[in-house]
């Protein structure tokens, strides 16, 4: 008779087939848009249930139209980059003001509200871990105000922002522009296989920038030139948005496509994979970090962190020029 302990011992082998028949590219252009309480358009790109082995993670894309509000709600952590627009968060009471690569640190159960006081419609890409918190079971979302079009006496009634920290001193809101290049700010900086992974990037939700985080944030926005790849590593899971031109992940030696607008999924399973840029035009790529990862890491130090991938000749496969193979005339 088979009890729980054959069941135990079969679990590894069949994470393992889930894990290769996961997804690995969530395309914007084939995920419709939905409406719900808290948005007047958004779209669920990265859960389990839409075919990625996650370990609890969520991605999703929301817009707000023009002189329009999304809901107010609570939950458990987030962080959010705003892609496009302008205009503020009331996060417990407090204002902050945004625009295009602003990125903003929610805290867990704080009550928020975006507005968008611009002449576009404002989207943003949000990272949560309602799936986790789930499965823990202390999820919970409290809707208190649905979406709808602005007040402009509820609009003239708020303060204008006073800083970009919460009042227990920790950060809420960094803008690109304030963002520092600086590999220092890198939490995994000290990491071979952090050293050299991309041409450049800006440090936006990490320690060193005054935000405090736990289960999920937007630590990097990165860019590659044209014909160019990143470094080749492992680790656990990774989520990347595509903010800006196309190219491909390798990926246990298959090539995934993507564009701006796509989310790259890379399950947790320690695969080797490579960004690649071969396309005449730059690439922007936004990094979302889940913290179970680093809780996993922290577990198992020397099977869970980090590394480098070296070539047949012993040499640190790091971001650089795509070398092109010429063919014999």
């Amino acid at each position: 008779m088979s009890t729980f302990y054959d069941d135990w011992l079969a679990t590894g082998d069949r994470i393992q087939e889930e894990l290769k028949r996961s997804g690995a590219v969530a395309r914007d252009r084939e995920i419709p848009w939905v409406r719900t309480r808290q948005d007047a358009k958004v779209k669920l790109m990265i859960s389990n249930e839409l075919g990625f082995a996650t370990m609890g993670s969520n991605v999703l894309k929301g817009e707000i139209p023009v002189g329009w509000h999304t809901g107010k709600h609570a939950h458990g952590e987030e962080s959010m980059h705003i892609l496009g627009g302008q205009g503020f968060s009331i996060i417990d009471g407090q204002r902050f003001d945004w625009h295009k690569h602003s990125t903003i640190q929610i805290p867990y159960r704080a009550e928020h509200q975006h507005f968008n006081t611009g002449d576009e419609p404002a989207q943003y890409i949000s990272g949560m871990v309602f799936s986790l918190e789930t499965y823990v079971r202390v999820a919970s979302l409290f809707q208190i105000e649905d979406c709808g079009p602005n007040d402009p006496a509820v609009l003239a009634a708020f303060p204008a922002q006073e800083s970009e920290y919460y009042r227990d001193g920790h950060r809420a809101i960094i803008h690109i522009e304030d963002a520092p290049s600086d590999s220092s700010y890198d939490p995994q900086g000290h990491l071979a296989a952090s050293q050299n992974q991309h041409h450049f990037q800006q440090f936006l939700v990490v320690p060193r920038n005054g935000f405090k985080e736990a289960s999920v944030a937007v630590t990097h926005l990165w860019e590659e030139p044209p014909y160019h790849h990143s470094g080749r590593h492992k680790h656990l899971e990774a989520v990347v948005y595509a903010v800006e031109g196309e190219g491909y992940t390798e990926l246990l030696g298959e090539k995934h496509f993507w564009e701006a607008g796509d989310v790259l999924y890379v399950p947790p399973a320690m695969w080797e994979h490579e960004h690649y840029n071969d396309n005449p035009k730059p690439i922007r790529q936004l990094r979302i970090q889940f913290g179970i990862r680093f809780w996993f890491t922290g577990i198992w130090p020397e099977g869970y962190t980090s590394q480098r991938i070296f070539d047949s000749e012993g040499r640190p496969i790091v971001a650089g020029a795509i070398e092109r193979v010429r063919e014999r005339g």
